[in-house]
């Protein structure tokens, strides 16, 4: 390769003015173009695995929660051992992974995609860890993994015990699937449900409640009786079936001294709309927003900024709110409400 003849700065100067993806490419053809790739200044950044399709996995960086960057897809098919069909591809060694496959490019995302040779699915998984081990390596990307799936191809994912995050997908399976990926997986951060989600993934399922923070979409399977046994600190439900004594029974609930981790909890849509029919069944302080700051954890603030922007405009769109205290310890928080919206959220002084 005549390009390695070059002086240092010339490969530096030439290199920062290709894509995350072509860096990629480049640091697979040998140690020396690895090594040259690894020199260079690489902001820390997550990455994350994305399985929503039949025979094919992408992976890329995550610039903002929620908002990925794809550098690589790779998918597979069964390919004659004929030489003029072999003499089109070549050998990818990654770690212990050797992949028979060839690059092509998406024209309009200019993504490239590994057509492999390989069906094998112990070899899949492998590649794929291989791969965010040598992304951790060259390209200095946080270690700790994410997931946009559907669980229909859980077996697909690298090996690992912790993620940080998981977004879950359409998908045919059930809770017990569920259940059985909460198992093998630590989610540390958050769990995304989208809209498309079947009732029966989550509807039986137990150990999604123990999640630090749920981010859930439209939900009819969400009811009460699940919503009183979560143990999460945050939860955002952006549309629900939840009535209006469902909302009090979740106020009432953590009145009670349950679900002492939970810091906030918004519900953006739901059946129950009489919002001073709900703050009437409560004595509540009067709340100063200026001695009561609003603040949001981290991980609320990252992933629901467009959610909760309006929420700071409070003569606008509020119609109640109100401080209510917990006996057992003097716990307060503050409540607020608007048409078929509950917000609460833990003070923190």
């Amino acid at each position: 390769m005549r390009f390695l003849n070059f002086p240092y700065l010339v490969h530096e100067n030439i290199l920062q003015h290709l894509e995350p993806s072509e860096l990629l490419l480049f640091s697979f053809c040998s140690l020396r173009t690895r090594t040259l790739v690894s020199r260079m200044r690489h902001t820390p950044t997550y990455t994350i695995f994305i399985l929503d399709k039949p025979e094919k996995r992408s992976y890329g960086f995550v610039e903002k929660p929620e908002k990925e960057k794809i550098l690589l897809s790779w998918t597979w098919k069964k390919i004659s051992m004929e030489r003029e069909n072999l003499e089109k591809w070549t050998q990818l060694k990654l770690k212990d992974v050797h992949l028979d496959c060839r690059v092509k490019f998406d024209r309009k995302l200019n993504i490239p995609t590994l057509v492999c040779r390989c069906e094998d699915l112990s070899t899949r998984k492998r590649f794929a860890t291989a791969l965010h081990s040598h992304m951790c390596e060259v390209f200095h990307v946080k270690p700790e993994m994410q997931f946009i799936l559907s669980l229909n191809y859980m077996d697909e994912l690298p090996y690992t015990n912790t993620v940080r995050y998981v977004t879950f997908l359409k998908s045919s399976v059930n809770s017990t699937v569920a259940d059985e990926f909460f198992e093998k997986f630590h989610v540390t951060r958050a769990l995304f449900c989208r809209r498309s989600v079947p009732d029966r993934l989550l509807k039986d399922s137990s150990k999604f409640l123990e999640v630090n923070n749920l981010f859930i979409g439209f939900s009819p399977w969400l009811d009460i009786s699940l919503l009183l046994r979560v143990k999460c600190e945050n939860v955002v439900i952006t549309s629900s079936m939840l009535h209006n004594n469902d909302m009090i029974d979740l106020l009432n609930n953590w009145l009670q001294g349950s679900n002492t981790r939970l810091k906030a909890m918004s519900i953006f849509g739901s059946v129950g709309n009489d919002a001073h029919l709900i703050m009437d069944n409560f004595n509540l302080e009067a709340w100063d927003p200026e001695v009561d700051k609003i603040e949001y954890d981290e991980p609320v603030r990252d992933y629901c900024e467009q959610l909760l922007y309006w929420m700071y405009d409070i003569d606008r769109y509020m119609l109640r709110s109100g401080i209510l205290r917990r006996p057992s310890d003097g716990l307060r928080a503050l409540i607020r409400t608007a048409h078929e919206q509950l917000h609460f959220l833990v003070l923190k002084n």
